[in-house]
């Protein structure tokens, strides 16, 4: 079955400037910032990355500070800012003053969010001041979901759903709404109730299901006939309504990196972070968002330093010389703004783009 998938080269061909830029041997900042606000989180999702960090590590941006860092990054040049975790975004106690403040310096805005904190108080400044939104689903009904998520929070989360998607069509904004589910061994056979639930709710642009990147089972669940099966039923669903479905590959190419290397031919150099930087709740700034949690990939923090000196620093300059495409493997989830740069600066040496789902 042939569904539409998130393509991220898309993001290196809207942009062409950024690549003549590259070619010129330039170092343009990057275009998109993921902000982890703060490392609070409400919620305690068992396929959580952050994990035991999280109950540990309780930073959170200074909002002083993070103004600041967004003020320097609009006249750096970056176009929007995502705010994701970490934690969860919206707890954190000046975050509608944050967004505001990013909507007010024309940068896009975008919020990933478990949506538990939304309010009919607040609403109309979620729709007012972001570009898009998406909202972590992870169970079609109530069991599921408080067994991935660790709170009993569903039924409050679909009504915010639908008190944000409710504004989005009272003001005739083109706000994007999403929904993503994680899908496991759990919640997968929920995925069309939850796909039911949702199919009424007008405002609501697409249900993007991925699967859990880690598995232990060498792809035996993945591989199987119940989640082609599950993902048929839910997609003739939501043709009843007006939502697309959107997918990630769910099939399981190899768990060895050696063994990786043997299937594609990678990118030569790493350009992903001409496109995308993250700022971490503690200040630190990640040369990958992928690469959060090796200090190795720590660029500088904006609690010493400003973003500039920070992008223009050594330490910065020195990663952009040694990090590799190979060394990340195929679960590098930018991979494909590699492929996409690359195709472009040597056409006669292009990568197919559709080695990996």
């Amino acid at each position: 079955m042939k569904l539409k998938n998130f393509d991220f080269t898309q993001k290196v061909y809207l942009h062409p400037e950024h690549v003549v830029k590259l070619k010129n041997k330039e170092r343009p900042f990057p275009m998109t910032i993921e902000v982890d606000l703060t490392n609070h989180c409400n919620h305690r999702c068992s396929f959580c990355c952050w994990g035991e960090d999280i109950a540990v590590d309780k930073s959170t941006l200074d909002t002083k500070t993070i103004k600041k860092c967004i003020y320097d990054m609009k006249k750096l040049g970056a176009k929007a800012i995502c705010f994701t975790g970490g934690g969860e975004p919206m707890i954190h106690k000046d975050f509608y003053q944050i967004l505001s403040f990013t909507k007010k310096n024309e940068l896009d805005c975008g919020l990933i969010t478990n949506g538990s904190a939304i309010t009919k108080e607040h609403c109309l400044e979620l729709v007012n001041n972001l570009q898009w939104i998406r909202i972590s689903v992870s169970g079609g009904d109530a069991a599921s979901y408080n067994k991935v998520q660790g709170k009993d929070h569903f039924e409050r989360v679909i009504n915010n759903i639908e008190m944000v998607a409710k504004e989005k069509v009272k003001k005739n904004n083109n706000i994007k709404i999403g929904i993503r589910m994680l899908v496991n061994e759990v919640n997968l056979y929920t995925l069309s109730k939850l796909a039911k639930r949702i199919k009424n709710i007008n405002g609501i642009n697409y249900l993007q299901i991925s699967p859990n990147q880690f598995s232990d089972d060498e792809g035996k669940f993945w591989n199987g006939p119940d989640v082609d099966n599950e993902i048929k039923k839910t997609e003739k669903i939501l043709k009843t309504g007006n939502i697309e479905l959107l997918t990630s590959s769910f099939e399981i190419l190899s768990t060895s990196k050696e063994e990786q290397k043997k299937l594609i031919n990678y990118p030569k150099r790493c350009y992903a972070h001409f496109y995308q930087i993250t700022i971490m709740a503690d200040g630190n700034v990640a040369f990958c968002k992928n690469a959060r949690f090796n200090k190795k990939y720590f660029v500088g923090n904006i609690n010493k330093k400003s973003i500039k000196d920070i992008w223009n620093d050594k330490a910065n300059t020195d990663i952009e010389k040694w990090v590799k495409p190979s060394n990340c493997g195929l679960i590098c989830k930018v991979i494909r703004v590699n492929i996409g740069v690359e195709n472009i600066l040597s056409p006669d040496q292009s990568i197919d783009p559709n080695f990996i789902g």
